[in-house]
């Protein structure tokens, strides 16, 4: 099995269907909610079925596992295929160009963790572009179906770093807090932007649009257990976070491109099981595009929560 192959494959052939949707009325219809408790949009539902209709017109045995239906397997499988049909629904449905279709592939298994990603693939939705990776062969970019350079930045300090953070569902007041040194140190010099794509974000680390990604959350969910309720209210009565499908593919080709991608505790995401998308398994992430600005962005992160701690002792 061409594990490239059937990734780049999957995710044209979702983007070819959601694509005349992008900022048209119909994709904002909400559908229900997915199985990670996040929203369900009509033009979700359009990819979940562009996912089996793939699978069906080319007779694959894989297992799949989508944001919207958690794990289903068809024939024997062979492979595992971590899918978010849409990764930036919201920016899909306003005609922004911060959207994507993300697959990455594993082998079959009875688990699926990140270090046994294989291959996976980034499709823009209002773009011919799309990312690819292969394990140990490195990242590639390609635009109108030609192959460009990857070209992830040498930035090294913080206040030259244009990066981005996840806000969507999360406590802001104390989101603000952990990030306020490198926002503070960046905003002018370098750049901060609130894109709602973890995968699109990632991406832009290869091509050298950003030179950082961050997602606090995860980790101020586990360090903060008070915060839950924060987490609840801006969540619209659920707890929503980064969830493995969101960066299994991105994180994967970002650091085949040489990225560092991280927790935001600094640690490896080898161990994280991609297949699962409770809320005990919500994730947070630090991505650079050098060591140097990785360490730094870290640092920071630290501090902000050490401060977080601080202030709720007083």
């Amino acid at each position: 099995m061409d594990y490239v192959q059937i990734a780049a494959g999957m995710a044209s052939h979702i983007r070819e269907a959601v694509r005349p949707l992008i900022g048209k009325a119909a994709a904002r219809n909400i559908a229900g909610a997915a199985s990670s408790g996040d929203a369900t949009f009509g033009i979700d539902c359009i990819a979940e079925e562009a996912v089996i209709s793939f699978i069906e017109a080319n007779k694959l045995n894989v297992a799949i596992y989508t944001e919207d239906e958690g794990l289903r397997e068809f024939g024997n499988p062979e492979a595992t295929l971590i899918i978010d049909p849409i990764d930036g629904s919201r920016p899909a449905m306003a005609g922004f160009e911060s959207c994507v279709v993300s697959v990455a592939v594993t082998r079959y298994g009875e688990k699926a963790r990140m270090r046994d990603v294989v291959a996976g693939c980034i499709y823009e939705i209002k773009h011919d572009r799309a990312f690819a990776a292969e394990k140990g062969c490195g990242a590639k970019i390609f635009e109108g179906g030609t192959q460009v350079a990857i070209s992830p930045t040498a930035v090294k300090d913080v206040t030259r770093a244009a990066w981005t953070t996840e806000v969507a569902g999360r406590p802001l007041d104390k989101i603000a807090v952990v990030i306020a040194d490198p926002l503070a140190a960046s905003s002018i010099t370098g750049g901060f932007f609130v894109l709602n794509s973890t995968a699109f974000s990632l991406t832009r680390l290869v091509n050298g649009q950003l030179s950082a990604v961050a997602d606090v959350a995860g980790r101020l969910l586990k360090d903060f257990p008070s915060s839950r309720q924060d987490f609840i209210k801006a969540g619209n009565n659920r707890v929503i976070g980064l969830f493995p499908y969101d960066f299994a593919a991105a994180a994967f080709i970002a650091m085949e491109a040489g990225c560092v991608v991280t927790d935001a505790w600094g640690r490896s995401l080898d161990d994280i099981n991609l297949l699962d998308s409770t809320e005990a398994n919500i994730q947070s992430m630090l991505a650079a595009s050098t060591p140097e600005l990785h360490g730094q962005f870290l640092n920071m992160i630290n501090d902000g929560f050490r401060r977080l701690d601080d202030e709720g002792s007083d």
